[in-house]
């Protein structure tokens, strides 16, 4: 199936195993008073090739320039693998559907940059780089040049967009930048059907986007970490920095998870109304596998949750991206929740099995702005304050929630999480906190690179290396674990009286004696 040229629609396609991938948002238009900046949307990828020219040094001042290194050992950069006929997933897969995969747009829209027209007809720089700088940048034709002089450094991010650069300390913008492929994106075809599943496509995890770019592996430099001459200039320039911590930028990134899945059934159901020819309703994809690929044993952990607002047995949307992100709304002080955010759909798709176009292309004014609110909120905490106060309140959350999910797939992204606030709070000892980031680690098959499920047997990957090709790695169909387990992994104990009463009375601003006390672990 192919998106039409004026649908905006949401889907998904994987980076082999676990890849993060970064992709292309939406094109923005140009600023109307710059006369010499270009239009976003006809902008083309000049390759990594020409990036690699000096991004592939040991030291700088100012940039991290042995990018190339890390991201040789990145599985982005080896994405374009799965499109290549020399393996046995792909051969089955393009023998099941009719086609090749280096030449289908979907495939290639996110195992490369972007969906290209007309089609690779050759293997060219771009098809072999995989997911590379301009998949999370933005394309390099205009901003090239430029971005190479000094003058560049301390340029508003609005600027550096209006040239095609993507603003990634923008935890918003950040997030889009990922789930465009990690959730897909229609309107740069970024879409996997149900019959390319059932071809034998892997099946796709929840997404945190700070563990996953844990995972990935830095390779830029924070502000904090150049010399002090380039401190001092970035100062002067008020040189805006990544002010949110970790734990704050997951929870934004959970909102717009909530948000790109919403856009993502509404754009499909507007494209099947406009061309239901391409665009065949329902398709299946657009649901929660779960909600059908389920066990049938009673009693079950499906029927104690029930089914909210949906009647039984009707398939929802996606429902990974809810349980974090009523964690979210909580924490930023919304008055609204998931539910009613997504009632709209839920009417839908009562009035019958799989909705229809119409019932679920619903207005999604309000839950943009609901969440556009709550964002803000997020991105206002204080650093410090976020630190020192609000992760023991996160973590009650996210124990409440990770104890209350019916699903392996939500219980996994609250898990991760979890462990980014385990890091950060002071308010266990240092060995609890470690012992229980390595309970949920092992329970939830955190680590990374991990399979989409885990095994009985095995919740790594079965002696499987990160620099292996996406088809050597474990996949298990059905995820094979006891959520009563899950739920009581998500259990903290009691603090300890010593130490609370010790945190109670320590000054706000006496950071040292608290890290005395119960230091922060560290973040990778």
């Amino acid at each position: 199936m192919t998106a039409g040229r004026f649908l905006c629609v949401r889907g998904i396609l994987v980076v082999g195993m676990c890849a993060i991938v970064f992709q292309l948002v939406s094109a923005m238009p140009a600023r109307s008073d710059e006369e010499d900046t270009p239009a976003r949307s006809s902008l083309a990828f000049k390759g990594a090739n020409l990036c690699v020219r000096c991004h592939r040094s040991e030291q700088s001042d100012w940039v991290d320039l042995s990018t190339t290194a890390t991201w040789r050992h990145d599985a982005h950069s080896r994405s374009h693998l799965a499109l290549l006929s020399d393996n046995p997933r792909t051969q089955a897969m393009e023998k099941s559907l009719g086609f090749k995969a280096e030449k289908n747009k979907n495939c290639v829209a996110c195992h490369t940059h972007s969906a290209l027209e007309p089609l690779i007809e050759e293997e060219t720089s771009v098809l072999h780089a995989g997911i590379s700088c301009e998949s999370c940048h933005g394309p390099s034709e205009a901003y090239f040049e430029k971005h190479m002089e000094k003058s560049w450094r301390f340029l508003a991010s609005s600027e550096k967009e209006a040239f095609g650069m993507h603003d990634l300390r923008d935890p918003v913008s950040k997030a889009r930048n990922c789930l465009s492929c990690h959730l897909g994106d229609i309107g740069s075809d970024r879409i996997i059907t149900h019959q390319m599943y059932a071809a034998g496509h892997p099946p796709l995890t929840s997404f945190e986007i700070e563990s996953f770019s844990n995972a990935m592996g830095s390779h830029w430099k924070r502000v904090w970490d150049k010399s002090e001459k380039i401190q001092r200039q970035a100062e002067a320039a008020d040189y805006r920095t990544e002010g949110a911590c970790q734990s704050q930028r997951a929870l934004i990134g959970s909102l717009v998870a909530l948000q790109q899945s919403a856009l993502f059934v509404g754009d499909y159901a507007t494209a099947a109304k406009i061309n239901p020819k391409e665009n065949v309703w329902p398709e299946l994809a657009l649901y929660d596998c779960q909600a059908c690929h389920h066990e049938l044993q009673i009693p079950s952990w499906r029927q104690k949750i029930g089914s909210g607002d949906l009647r039984p047995g009707r398939p929802s949307m996606v429902h990974w991206p809810r349980m974090l992100s009523g964690v979210a709304l909580r924490q930023s002080g919304a008055t609204t929740d998931v539910d009613s955010l997504l009632s709209p759909f839920a009417t839908g798709l009562n009035l019958r099995p799989f909705g229809s176009p119409d019932s679920v292309a619903p207005t999604l004014e309000e839950l943009i702005l609901s969440i556009a609110k709550a964002t803000d909120a997020l991105k206002k905490w204080n650093r410090d304050e976020t630190l020192s106060v609000r992760e023991s309140a996160l973590i009650a959350l996210l124990c409440e929630a990770g104890m209350r999910t019916g699903d392996f797939e939500s219980a996994r992204q609250i898990g991760w999480v979890m462990v980014l606030a385990l890091k950060s709070t002071r308010e266990w000892t240092e060995n609890v906190r470690k012992t229980k980031i390595l309970e949920l680690t092992k329970l939830l098959s955190l680590e990374f690179p991990h399979p989409a499920y885990p095994t009985l047997s095995d919740s790594s990957l079965n002696g499987s290396s990160r620099d292996d090709p996406f088809w050597k790695t474990t996949l298990a169909v059905t995820p094979r674990v006891n959520m009563a387990r899950v739920h009581a992994a998500f259990q903290m104990p009691p603090l300890d009286d010593t130490l609370l009463n010790s945190l109670e009375f320590l000054p706000e601003s006496n950071d040292t004696q608290k890290e005395a006390i119960a230091p922060p672990l560290p973040v990778p």
